[in-house]
């Protein structure tokens, strides 16, 4: 049974994966399901011998061409000493948006070094390298200098007044992120501020000396439980881009079943995305978990002005979470009788 659900997992991101994918940045409403994308810092932070990581977005297909991203990413914790672990992943982004094709491939490398406290707090500071190649084809799209007056319309065949441009652009990136998460009988907090772009890398088509604006990144929150099988956990992100602001403020409740049964866990949630000039979504998320599987499936309903074209159409996004847990025992002291 546990090898069928796997090749049916594998069958389903594989049919995704090779659908006509389109979108532009990273902006996953599950984000917590997509940890290296969230913090450099959450490489390796979790409890088990390897993790992997795979999340599908596709969004305003009411509207037109839809903005499609992909993620899949491997990290995996490595003990230093009692007190100390290292973590060390990868994470790839595909990501296609328009009728531009503007295509981008995002490939990181992740590492992070984690401390614990009296056994309590645990800090972990990460940093990310990668290398970002985008494109994007003119043949779907017309300029303003390709309006023909006398038909009324666009036409392609007229010239488009560009004088010098790159299809194909690449550059390194570098991002830095710390991370806390706290250990106690009931309640669990957590926190992570991250910075992306922080070498502001040169990003222009159009042969320009533009840079890619440092990103901040903040979330937070907690875990705490309500009964011994029921678990709230609120929580909070926002992000900065230069002069742009997004905010979700997001609360999840998991519902614990018995041991052996092979539904695990089953969980729901609701979140609100606003920038606090307009709010753009209300999010409804659900998910089972299932032999170390967690499969999560959300749908954003736009209630922007958008919403007039989008008829309240927003994003619908799948996120699965593989945690191959440790199955190494606990080494224990027996008291024994001295003959």
């Amino acid at each position: 049974m546990k090898k069928t659900i796997i090749f049916l997992l594998t069958i389903i991101i594989y049919c995704l994966s090779t659908q006509n994918v389109n979108a532009q940045d990273i902006h996953f409403s599950q984000f917590y399901a997509s940890p290296m994308s969230l913090n450099p810092a959450e490489t390796g932070f979790f409890d088990g011998n390897w993790r992997f990581t795979n999340n599908y977005r596709t969004q305003w297909s009411a509207i037109g061409v839809p903005y499609n991203t992909i993620s899949a990413g491997f990290d995996k914790p490595f003990k230093l000493n009692k007190n100390s672990n290292f973590g060390l992943g990868v994470f790839f982004v595909n990501d296609k948006s328009g009728s531009s094709q503007l295509t981008v491939n995002k490939l990181f490398l992740s590492g992070n070094y984690m401390l614990t406290i009296d056994n309590i707090h645990n800090f972990g500071i990460g940093v990310q390298l990668g290398y970002i190649v985008k494109s994007f084809s003119l043949d779907g799209l017309t300029l303003p200098s390709q309006y023909n007056p006398n038909s009324g319309y666009f036409d392609p065949e007229l010239p488009n007044n560009l004088n010098a441009w790159d299809e194909n652009i690449n550059y390194p990136d570098l991002n830095l992120g710390f991370s806390y998460k706290g250990k106690s009988d009931r309640l669990n907090p957590f926190a992570g501020l991250a910075l992306f772009h922080i070498i502001n890398p040169k990003e222009s088509f159009l042969r320009t000396e533009d840079k890619l604006p440092m990103r901040l990144v903040i979330n937070g929150g907690v875990e705490f439980a309500l009964k011994k099988n029921i678990i709230i956990k609120p929580n909070l992100l926002t992000m900065y881009h230069k002069r742009a602001g997004d905010w979700i403020i997001s609360t999840l409740g998991y519902y614990l079943l018995p041991e052996g049964k092979m539904i695990e866990k089953a969980f729901f949630g609701i979140q609100g995305r606003t920038s606090f000039n307009t709010f753009d979504a209300i999010i409804f998320t659900g998910g089972v978990g299932l032999y170390d599987f967690d499969i999560g499936l959300s749908y954003d309903i736009n209630i922007s002005k958008l919403s007039a074209a989008t008829n309240n159409r927003g994003a619908f996004e799948i996120s699965i979470i593989y945690k191959n847990l440790t199955k190494t025992l606990t080494k224990i002291a027996l008291p024994c009788d001295r003959y």
